[in-house]
């Protein structure tokens, strides 16, 4: 099945007919493409981030297309993997912003297990073709998520880098807090990811509603439950 390493409690929040329009929206042929990340990997944002405990959705384009690169985190790669371009600066901005240290590890796991769905627009890559499964279908599948998200919850911080994630905007309710941003990219980065601040603006908005901010270390001590520890913010 299309969805089976999808967790039960997100097939139950998105609907199984919702779920099942996407699933035929999207190629059979997909479970036998070579493709990125491996299918068991595939819907890693959802396993360790469960709808309830969404706080910020931080959106992006594909999968890394290297091998070994993609783990189903849109930015992440696993740890002891380098750093890929979009990575590199992203983390640039991170320690620039929040005033904590560069990390070692490109694993952004914590940021999920503390509320940060990372989600990528389009889920799977051909191997060495960036962009390659735009169209594919994909788009339904996170359309349905960002729309039952809106629904569902009081107030999200979604952020949108790239021109590939803020086409969701239109789904976004007013009720929540959207930042839009250039793609960390190399191609783009320099035309306003640099200085862009997003994380001290993900927690400003945070506290505009009246939420405690995400704790952005890149550490695992889960100790405050995603609070504290958030750097040179304020």
């Amino acid at each position: 099945m299309m969805f089976s390493e999808l967790p039960a409690q997100w097939r139950q929040f998105l609907g199984s007919d919702a779920l099942a329009q996407s699933s035929r929206v999207l190629p059979a042929s997909i479970q036998e493409m070579p493709c990125y990340p491996p299918q068991e990997s595939r819907f890693r944002a959802f396993q360790l981030c469960a709808p309830d405990r969404v706080r910020v959705v931080i959106l992006g384009q594909d999968p890394y297309h290297g091998a070994n690169q993609a783990m189903g985190l849109a930015f992440s790669v696993p740890d002891g993997v380098p750093h890929p371009p979009s990575l590199r600066n992203l983390l640039k901005e991170y320690e620039s912003d929040t005033g904590l240290p560069m990390p070692r590890s490109g694993d952004l796991s914590v940021w999920a297990e503390r509320g940060v769905l990372l989600l990528n627009r389009i889920l799977t890559v051909a191997p060495n073709a960036a962009a390659s499964h735009r169209g594919l279908g994909w788009e339904c599948f996170t359309d349905l998520v960002v729309q039952r998200l809106s629904e569902a919850l009081p107030h999200c911080v979604f952020c949108l880098w790239g021109r590939d994630a803020q086409s969701v905007k239109r789904l976004i309710d007013s009720k929540h807090s959207v930042i839009c941003g250039v793609h960390p990219s190399p191609l783009s980065a320099y035309r306003g990811f640099f200085g862009s601040k997003p994380f001290s603006a993900i927690n400003k908005a945070l506290l505009a509603r009246g939420q405690l901010p995400l704790d952005w270390s890149l550490t695992r001590d889960l100790s405050n439950d995603g609070e504290g520890h958030i750097g040179q913010l304020f």
